[in-house]
C-alpha cells in the first residue's frame, strides 16, 4: 500500500492543480443545477478525491480518473429535493450507496448493462444535457433588472460579450482538447474575473454552509402508516434509479479513461464501484451529493500529465482553498459560468453520435429517451423507454424466430453436403457457448471465461484481457439485432484437465435492415470448465459471407 506513490509527484501535482481549477466552475454549475448549496458540492468533491486516492492504493479501478459531482444526475438530484426535501437526500443517497455496494460485491454491473443498453444511457444523458443548457442559457444575459432603456443596453452588452466568449471557448476547446483541455475553462474564468472589476455583472453567490457531521436519517417517520410506507417505497425506487445511472456512467467513463491512460493500464470497473459507493456512503454523513469519475475532469487530468491518483489530492487541495476562502468566487460572473455549463450540456447532446453505429433503431430509441427525459424527468423518461424497448424486442423476437431458425438451418445445408456431419453432444462445452450467444445470455457467457482469460476477437482491434474486457466486448456484440452463431465443424484435443477446441463457425446479425454474415475460424483452450484463451479470425482469403461459403467448395478458394 502507498508503494511508489510519489514516483511522479511533479506531474501529478501539476495535473491535479489544473484539474482542480477547471473543476471549480463545473462543480458550481452542477450544484446550481441540482439545487444543492455550492459549498456542499465542493465538500463532496474534496471527500471523493481523498477516497479515490486511498482506494486506488488497495484496489485500483482506473489510474487517471478524477471524481466529482455528476452532471448526469444533477436534474435527478433536483427532482429528489423537490419531491422529498433536501433533509431527506442524505438518507436516499445512503440507500443509493448500499445498492451500489451490493452491485459491487456481487459484480452485478454486467447485468445492469445488459438490461439498460448503452444507447439508452446516451439518450438519457442527452436529455439531461438539454436540461442543463436550458437552465443556464439565462445566465448569458442579465435578467435581474426591470425593462428600461438602460437595462436593454446592459442586456445587449452582456449578451454580445457572452456570444463572443462562447465562440472563443469553442475555438479554444477544439484547439487544445487533445493537449490541454483545461485552457478554455481557465481563460473564460480569468477573463470574466478580470472584466468584473470594470463592468457590473451578476455574480455567482457562494452561500456559507458549515461542514457538520450528522446521521443520514430520514426526517419523515417510516412504516407508521400506509402513506409513510408509500413514501419509503418511492424513496427506494428513486435511490435505485440514482444508483443504476451512477453505475452505468462509471462503467462507460472507464472505457474512455482507459484510452487516456499514459501507460495503457487496464481499468477495473468493479474496483471503481468500490470507490464511488464508499465516497457516496461517506458523503451522506455531511449531506453530500453523489459522485463518479467524470469525463471532463478525467480527460483534463490525463492530458495534463497525471500518472497516478495522487493528482486527486492536489485537485482536492485547490477546492479546499475555495472552501476556506469563499471570497475567491466573489468576482466570478454568471455569464462565464453559463458559457461553461451550456457547452457542457451541448457536449452531452452531441454524444448521441456514438449511437449511430448501433443502427436506426438504437438512434430513434436514444432520441426518444432524451426527449422524454427532458420533458418528463429522468425516472419517468427512462422507465417509459425501457418498457417500450422490452415490448419491441419481444415483438421482434417473435416475428424473427421462425425466419432465424430457417436461416440457421439453411446456412449449413450445402456445406454439410460435402462435409461429414459434426457430432455435437447436447451438453458439450461448445454447445453451451453457442447457446449462450444465441440466447443472448451475457451472464452465462461471461461465467464461461476465467477471470484472467485472454480473448482475441475477430471484430475488435483490442485484445481482451480478463473478465472486464470480455464483458465489454460481449455487451456490444450481443446488442446486435438478430445475432446468431452456428458451428460448421470442430475438433478437440484433450490433455489432462485442458481441452483445445478448433474449428469454423458462421455468425450473423441485422444491421440497418441488411443481413450481415461472416465465416470465422476459432481456437479455444478450456481448463476444467473455464476458457483461458480464445482466438477468432476471418479466413485467410479475407472476407467471406456465409452464402459464399455455402456455394463454394473450400478447396476451390484461392489462398
Amino acid at each position: 500500500m502507498f508503494k511508489n506513490v510519489f514516483a511522479h509527484v511533479k506531474r501529478d501535482a501539476l495535473a491535479g492543480i489544473i484539474t482542480g481549477s477547471m473543476a471549480v466552475p463545473l462543480s458550481v454549475g452542477i450544484c446550481l443545477m441540482s439545487d444543492y448549496p455550492i459549498m456542499t458540492g465542493l465538500y463532496t468533491v474534496i471527500f471523493a478525491c481523498m477516497v479515490s486516492f486511498i482506494t486506488s492504493q488497495v484496489r485500483p479501478g482506473n489510474f487517471v480518473g478524477t471524481p466529482g459531482v455528476a452532471a448526469g444526475l444533477a436534474p435527478a438530484l433536483a427532482l429528489g429535493i423537490a419531491t422529498f426535501g433536501i433533509d431527506n437526500m442524505p438518507f436516499i443517497i445512503m440507500i443509493t450507496a448500499i445498492f451500489q455496494m451490493i452491485v459491487w460485491f456481487f459484480k452485478w454491473e454486467r447485468h445492469i448493462l445488459a438490461i439498460v443498453p448503452h444507447y439508452l444511457v446516451e439518450g438519457l444523458l442527452a436529455g439531461v444535457g438539454l436540461k442543463i443548457a436550458v437552465k443556464f442559457i439565462p445566465f448569458l444575459y442579465d435578467t435581474q433588472h426591470a425593462i428600461t432603456h438602460q437595462a436593454i443596453i446592459r442586456v445587449s452588452t452582456i449578451l454580445s460579450l457572452s456570444v463572443v466568449s462562447f465562440l472563443g471557448f469553442i475555438w479554444l476547446y477544439n484547439r487544445y482538447k487533445k493537449t490541454m483541455p483545461a485552457i478554455p475553462y481557465l481563460v473564460i474564468m480569468g477573463a470574466g474575473i478580470a472584466l468584473s472589476f470594470v463592468m457590473d455583472f451578476p455574480m455567482v453567490h457562494l452561500d456559507s454552509v458549515p461542514f457538520m457531521l450528522r446521521w443520514p436519517l430520514p426526517t419523515v417517520p417510516l412504516f407508521d402508516s400506509v402513506s409513510s410506507v408509500i413514501v419509503f417505497i418511492k424513496m427506494l425506487g428513486f435511490a435505485l434509479m440514482l444508483g443504476t445511472i451512477d453505475v452505468i456512467e462509471q462503467v462507460m467513463s472507464n472505457v474512455a479513461i482507459e484510452k487516456l491512460d499514459p501507460l495503457g493500464r487496464k481499468c477495473d470497473s468493479n474496483n471503481s464501484l468500490l470507490c464511488i459507493w464508499m465516497a457516496n456512503l461517506g458523503a451522506t454523513f455531511f449531506g453530500g451529493m453523489t459522485n463518479l469519475d467524470g469525463l471532463a475532469k478525467s480527460t483534463t487530468n490525463a492530458v495534463a500529465g497525471a500518472v497516478t491518483k495522487l493528482s486527486n489530492l492536489f485537485t482536492a487541495g485547490v477546492l479546499l482553498i475555495v472552501v476556506l476562502i469563499p471570497s475567491a468566487l466573489d468576482h466570478f460572473p454568471k455569464y462565464a459560468l453559463g458559457i461553461i455549463m451550456v457547452y457542457s450540456g451541448w457536449k452531452m447532446i452531441a454524444n448521441l453520435q456514438h449511437v449511430k453505429g448501433n443502427g436506426r433503431y438504437a438512434m430513434v430509441l436514444a432520441v426518444t429517451c432524451g426527449l422524454l427525459v427532458f420533458k418528463l424527468g429522468i425516472f419517468e423518461g427512462l422507465l417509459i423507454v425501457l418498457v417500450m424497448h422490452g415490448l419491441l424486442q419481444y415483438v421482434f423476437a417473435r416475428n424473427q424466430s421462425a425466419k432465424t431458425t430457417h436461416d440457421l438451418d439453411q446456412f449449413t445445408d450445402d456445406y454439410r453436403a460435402h462435409t461429414p456431419p459434426v457430432a455435437l453432444p447436447e451438453q458439450s462445452f461448445l454447445h453451451e457457448w453457442v447457446n449462450a450467444i444465441n440466447t443472448g445470455s451475457l451472464d452465462t457467457l461471461c461465467q464461461m471465461y476465467d477471470a484472467s482469460s485472454v480473448f482475441t476477437p475477430a471484430f475488435s482491434s483490442t485484445v481482451c484481457h480478463g473478465s472486464a474486457d470480455i464483458l465489454k466486448y460481449y455487451t456490444v456484440l450481443l446488442s446486435k439485432k438478430n445475432l446468431f452463431i452456428k458451428l460448421f465443424d470442430w475438433s478437440s484435443d484433450q490433455l489432462d484437465a485442458v481441452t483445445v477446441y478448433t474449428g469454423q463457425f458462421g455468425i450473423g446479425w441485422v444491421d440497418n435492415e441488411r443481413d450481415v454474415t461472416h465465416v470465422l475460424r476459432f481456437s479455444m483452450t478450456v481448463h476444467h470448465t473455464k476458457i483461458i484463451t480464445q482466438h477468432t479470425s476471418l479466413l485467410p482469403i479475407g472476407y467471406c459471407s456465409i452464402s459464399e461459403w455455402e456455394t463454394n467448395e473450400p478447396d476451390n478458394f484461392v489462398f
